[in-house]
């Protein structure tokens, strides 16, 4: 996995040592002497990993970090920190300035650059989501004002498995008196999967032997394969003299990990950076999938559009023609609709439009396609339909428009509407969506000529 790293130390032995151990696993790695230059370099090149020094003449790796995390435009950047001095102080602010990790010089390889893939896979992610949700917003899909990681509050529910009841009540207690979260214990492996999927944890903190005899590893590798859990934060608890199973654990899928015995503090701040960042991720993943509804989906009437219409329809017809059945279309147009509009007033017209479409579903079946084509203009692809049975369900659409007035937004008074509908059936190897709903539209143009709510059938009207 290639990617940009910056690696930004006063010390020009540990610049060129880290920079030739990253350039082997082919990263393109930059340098940076202060932390100054760093940030001029970050807002240019926009990196997709900084390894930042603690100690610094003027600005110190903290006051960078901080001021990265800050910027919306550099948030995003994971930051690894590296000291030599072993104090928990120390990692417990970096962790708290938004560090991704804190690691201890010398630096060991297993451990960085498990991390460094750790995290690049995590940086892709989040660019891709970030992208996808950027382009939705240019295209004006949604309104959503983005968030800052560090914005979101770190609520949500944590479940642990730990090896023993004692090791599990410690955790407990802790998080307990500093987080605000729902805490649930699993003794193992098959606990923690059978969770509902209605309440799957936000975060795990699992350690590498559990209360029934099972492997942390192996619900690690678990919680990633089921859709369900694979979004989920998970934190993995080992012993400060296994760093190589550290690093199992991170290419396994864990999104951190703790050295034991650890300071309580830092388990809390570790578990709410991860809840934070779980919670921008799915903001940004629902940010994506809305837009692309949105993008399809027409907001008066709730049914699809025309975009997503044109193109569900051909994949309805090579179906058709791989298992040798016919598709029937309807096209439908409410008459008379500008008098509504111009009678009753707009808000009417979109209650009516509201109204048509729900009566429009509840008439076909639900693998069939109904859309909204434009104005007062619909349509309904029938898969493995015949001409016949076409018209019969055109009449029934017909019948329910017909025959109940619609009734009008705050009032009493009802609206009569009708329906006009054209019906074609595609069964040929060179029939296209364009072919057949202009077949369709053929009718319902015979249809409308005849006096309106009426239904005209292409072989008919041809």
């Amino acid at each position: 996995m290639s990617g940009r790293i910056l690696v930004v130390d006063d010390v020009p032995t540990n610049r060129v040592l880290l920079k030739a151990k990253l350039s082997t696993a082919y990263y393109d790695v930059q340098t940076a002497e202060t932390g100054e230059e760093a940030l001029e370099i970050i807002q240019k090149e926009q990196p997709d990993m900084v390894l930042l020094d603690v100690i610094m003449p003027r600005l110190d790796g903290f006051t960078v970090c901080e001021m990265l995390k800050k910027d919306p435009e550099t948030a995003h950047i994971p930051v690894v920190m590296m000291t030599a001095l072993d104090q928990p102080e120390q990692r417990i602010r970096g962790l708290e300035a938004g560090a991704d990790d804190f690691l201890f010089k010398p630096v060991d390889d297993l451990t960085l650059f498990a991390r460094v893939r750790n995290l690049m896979r995590m940086k892709i992610m989040f660019d891709e989501l970030r992208l996808r949700d950027a382009t939705s917003r240019e295209l004006g899909l949604h309104n959503f004002v983005e968030e800052h990681v560090e914005d979101l509050d770190d609520s949500g529910t944590v479940m642990l498995a730990a090896s023993s009841t004692d090791e599990c009540s410690a955790w407990r207690d802790v998080l307990d008196q500093r987080l605000n979260v729902d805490l649930i214990e699993a003794d193992g492996t098959r606990t923690a999967m059978d969770c509902p999927a209605s309440s799957v944890p936000d975060a795990y903190v699992i350690q590498r032997d559990l209360m029934d005899g099972s492997d942390g590893l192996r619900l690690i590798s678990s919680l990633r394969a089921r859709p369900e859990t694979r979004q989920a934060a998970i934190i993995f608890v080992t012993d400060r003299d296994d760093l190589k199973l550290a690093a199992s654990a991170l290419d396994l899928g864990a999104s951190d990990y703790i050295l034991s015995p650890f300071d309580p503090n830092e388990l809390c701040v570790r578990i709410r950076s991860q809840l934070r960042r779980k919670k921008y991720s799915d903001r940004l993943r629902s940010n994506v999938i809305d837009g692309l509804k949105m993008a399809v989906i027409d907001p008066l009437t709730g049914l699809y559009n025309r975009r997503y219409a044109m193109q569900h329809m051909t994949t309805i017809m090579e179906r058709s023609a791989s298992e040798g059945t016919e598709f029937s279309i309807l096209m439908l147009d409410l008459d008379n609709f500008k008098q509504v509009n111009d009678r009753y007033g707009h808000d009417a017209g979109d209650a009516v439009l509201q109204e048509f479409a729900r009566r429009l579903q509840s008439s076909v079946r639900g693998i069939d396609l109904v859309a909204r084509l434009g104005g007062e203009e619909f349509c309904v692809a029938l898969p493995a339909t015949d001409l016949e049975s076409a018209a019969f369900v055109a009449e029934r659409v017909r019948t329910s428009i017909h025959g109940e007035p619609f009734c009008r937004p705050n009032s009493t008074d009802t609206i009569p509407v009708t329906v006009s509908i054209g019906v074609s059936v595609g069964q040929g190897p060179g029939d296209t969506p364009d072919v057949v709903v202009r077949q369709a539209d053929h009718a319902l143009y015979v249809a409308k000529n005849n006096g309106r709510n009426k239904i005209s059938i292409f072989a008919e009207a041809a």
